[in-house]
């Protein structure tokens, strides 16, 4: 209902020499289309042009409105990064648009400086502003980590980009998957909790990295693994080279990946994300079983969820609620009438289907529960009978410091309520939230689709073994501890303390002289 947003959605794409079977910005701009989920606030690109220089282009807007010409009035090219972005950190503006280009193109050919680096990032630092607050002040032009990441691998001691990587990457504490231009080649990064989505795909020779394999789908690329939590891929003419830089002793996917953040037809983390948004429901039903007519979901998320809910509980599925696509652009502000019928202009309802029936409405959560309220409010203006919500995720009662757009917690609804005191609150008959112990066994019951890695195969074994009775809800919560960051449904839940974590004062790498020409 109100939408959690994610920080931003990238992709890196290299072609080698002679490689001429794709324009590289025309499938930089369909494979950004395809991550428009992520972000749209603000779309970019930043290429190599024949000379290995990089050009870059940003603006505010949708990817087909800041690239109406599919990229090509940047330089042709075989190697470049795009963003889409939605600001958690840093005010919406063209500023703050990346992908962010540091340095002179000019100094990489003196070998004894590094050239422009551009930087592509989706997460979020819990010490950024610190970062920031000691790097110098001249060089900063907006307020966002991603501009902070790229100086401190800009201005780092080493000669080559990798080892001012190993110098800087121990001090960025949070999330960050990233690609990078620099040195004629094309870098993709992963923080070591891997809480972002990041992704190998390839048509041909032709390498792409980018947030979420839709993006493969659309340009009619295949999906070969994940990015490894803390691994540093470098692509160039000899091909493909891999390395760990970082380790962590957890992973931690942010778990709304599979919730909501994810597009449905994507393969995250060797799952695919529709099937569990199904088993979730099922579980749902499992927990929160309620005898009603019919079972609907709050589109276009939750569809799969409340598909779920009915095969588990045998109840109908309806869409009896219809998504108005462009109710983002009406200029129309409802006036006082409307406002006291409380009419959301975001759906319409299927009358037929709801008026005189009991609906158990299936939604992916619930922020702070004002749009649920005036959701509920115009059912029964429709006369809809009885309500009874149910959530595919459990009650959310803290912020999230990683890159999910989670208000501050006193904005929470599930924050200092009860179950009840929120059902009361949004005007609902009942309201059931799957359980932590939930969360873990719907993933769980996924089988892993792809088993190539060892660490894959272990996870997957693993999921097999089965709890002693008695202790489910400690076994599955122990899966999902292993494998998500889940803090803003418990504290324990966060990779580390993040409060804590933003107060640490790590002394910045050794420093080159910033070029003043």
């Amino acid at each position: 209902m109100e939408r959690l947003r994610d920080a931003c959605g990238i992709v890196g794409i290299y072609a080698r020499p002679g490689e001429e079977s794709i324009d590289v910005r025309q499938y930089l701009t369909l494979a950004l289309t395809a991550l428009q989920h992520r972000g749209q606030e603000s779309a970019g690109m930043a290429v190599y042009d024949q000379r290995g220089c990089i050009t870059h282009r940003v603006g505010m807007g949708k990817v087909r409105e800041v690239f109406a010409d599919m990229g090509q009035g940047l330089p042709a090219t075989r190697c470049g990064i795009g963003h889409v972005r939605y600001s958690t950190t840093g005010s919406s503006c063209v500023e703050n648009a990346g992908p962010f280009v540091v340095g002179d193109n000019a100094e990489s050919r003196d070998g004894a400086r590094p050239g422009a680096i551009a930087v592509a990032h989706n997460g979020n630092l819990v010490n950024g502003p610190a970062l920031r607050a000691r790097l110098p002040q001249h060089l900063l032009s907006s307020t966002t980590d991603s501009e902070a990441i790229a100086l401190l691998l800009l201005l780092a001691e080493g000669a080559t980009l990798r080892e001012r990587m190993l110098m800087a990457f121990p001090l960025l504490k949070g999330a960050y998957s990233l690609v990078i231009l620099a040195e004629g080649k094309l870098y993709a990064v992963r923080d070591p909790w891997g809480m972002r989505p990041l992704c190998l795909g390839r048509i041909g020779d032709i390498w792409i990295a980018a947030s979420e394999s839709c993006a493969f789908d659309r340009i009619g690329a295949t999906f070969v693994r994940n990015v490894e939590p803390g691994e540093l891929i470098t692509i160039d003419e000899q091909g493909l080279h891999s390395e760990i830089l970082v380790q962590a002793p957890r992973q931690t996917l942010c778990v709304f990946e599979y919730i909501y953040f994810s597009d449905a037809t994507s393969y995250v983390n060797n799952r695919y994300v529709y099937l569990v948004r199904e088993a979730l429901g099922r579980e749902l039903a499992r927990e929160h079983p309620v005898e009603a007519d019919l079972v609907v979901p709050v589109p276009d998320s939750s569809i799969p969820a409340a598909l779920g809910y009915a095969a588990a509980s045998g109840i109908p599925y309806g869409q009896a609620i219809i998504k108005n696509r462009y109710s983002d652009r009406t200029f129309i502000k409802p006036d006082q009438r409307l406002r006291q019928m409380e009419v959301d202009l975001k759906f319409n309802f299927v009358r037929p289907k709801v008026e005189g029936q009991r609906l158990v409405i299936v939604d992916d959560s619930i922020v702070r529960g004002n749009t649920m309220k005036r959701l509920v409010a115009a059912l029964r203006h429709q006369g809809v009978r009885e309500i009874h919500l149910r959530s595919s995720a459990p009650p959310l009662r803290h912020p999230c410091y990683f890159g999910i757009d989670i208000p501050h917690e006193s904005e929470l609804v599930a924050a200092g309520r009860s179950i009840q005191g929120v059902a009361d609150y949004i005007g609902v008959d009942s309201l059931g939230y799957l359980s932590i112990a939930g969360l873990g066994r719907a993933i769980a019951s996924v089988r892993h689709a792809s088993r190539r890695t060892e660490s894959v195969v272990a996870a997957a074994e693993a999921d097999q073994a089965e709890p002693v009775e008695g202790e489910e809800p400690a076994f599955y919560e122990k899966l999902l501890h292993r494998e998500f960051c889940y803090g803003c449904m418990r504290r324990e839940g966060w990779p580390f303390d993040p409060l804590v974590a933003a107060d640490e004062s790590s002394p910045l790498p050794l420093m080159r002289q910033p070029s003043h020409s």
